[in-house]
């Protein structure tokens, strides 16, 4: 696989609202996903159960991508290369490859970069009403700093701190967060290495980068992660479809 074929992208929460992906069949019939992950090579999906697509592995589909920043909507042709239950099984997850092209290839790089901004995995913010406390332990001192969730991926997180906490987060490289996330019942406890530290007003915000963990514990990790992040995008999806279809019933006035 070419380094093309492996470029990911971030997906932000504008990006979700601005974004509809949906698959088509062979049969014709079309339905709303929600966006996991995406890169030039495929995608991964998640449905509900009780709306899971009638498909499986090998299987010719289709990956439409509609935004206004495309104009016209964006088809792919792919095939679905993994359909599996979520952990908590209430979702069904699908891994689509998109198939090789020749001129369409050149053009769809392009276009997804009109659509995500490029990065390395999805990143989700919790929601409005959820403030996901945060610890950092730095190596050497006694003192917790704790914090809330601002963003999170597979990769890595992003925590408001109080601006006084600039300082001492600046200096330093590495550190462990623990965190625990609406879906899962367990702490989540990973060493990150701090990226940036920025000041905006009477907060900070904090990039770090997961690093370290032993194998089992980053397995663990990423599962409750991509968990949460699946979660937020069909949640994300759904309240924007519920949206569109509100704005269509409104009637004009006067």
């Amino acid at each position: 696989m070419s380094d093309d074929r492996r470029q990911h992208y971030r997906v932000t929460p504008n990006t979700i609202s601005d974004v509809v992906v949906e698959v088509r069949l062979p049969t014709g019939d079309e339905s709303r996903a929600g966006l996991v992950d995406i890169s030039a090579g495929g995608v991964a999906l998640a449905y509900r159960k009780e709306q899971a697509i009638n498909t499986s592995i090998a299987e010719p589909v289709k990956i439409i991508f509609k935004s206004d920043r495309l104009g016209l909507p964006l088809v792919v042709d792919g095939t679905v290369r993994r359909v599996m239950n979520s952990q908590d099984g209430s979702m069904i997850l699908y891994g689509v490859s998109f198939e090789s092209w020749t001129g369409g290839r050149s053009d769809l790089t392009p276009k997804l970069k009109a659509m995500f901004n490029e990065r390395e995995a999805v990143r989700v913010e919790p929601r409005e009403e959820d403030e996901v406390s945060i610890e950092i332990e730095i190596n050497g001192q006694p003192t917790l700093i704790e914090g809330t969730l601002r963003d999170i991926s597979v990769l890595g997180i992003g925590v408001w701190v109080n601006a006084e906490c600039e300082q001492t987060l600046d200096s330093v490289t590495d550190a462990n967060v623990k965190v625990t996330l609406p879906t899962g019942p367990d702490d989540l406890s990973m060493e990150v290495e701090i990226r940036h530290v920025q000041v905006f007003g009477e907060r900070a915000r904090v990039g770090m980068r997961f690093n370290g963990a032993e194998p089992v514990e980053r397995r663990h990790n990423k599962t409750s992660i991509t968990q949460y992040v699946m979660d937020r995008q069909i949640e994300a999806a759904r309240i924007d479809a519920e949206r569109r279809l509100a704005m269509k019933g409104r009637k004009p006035t006067g």
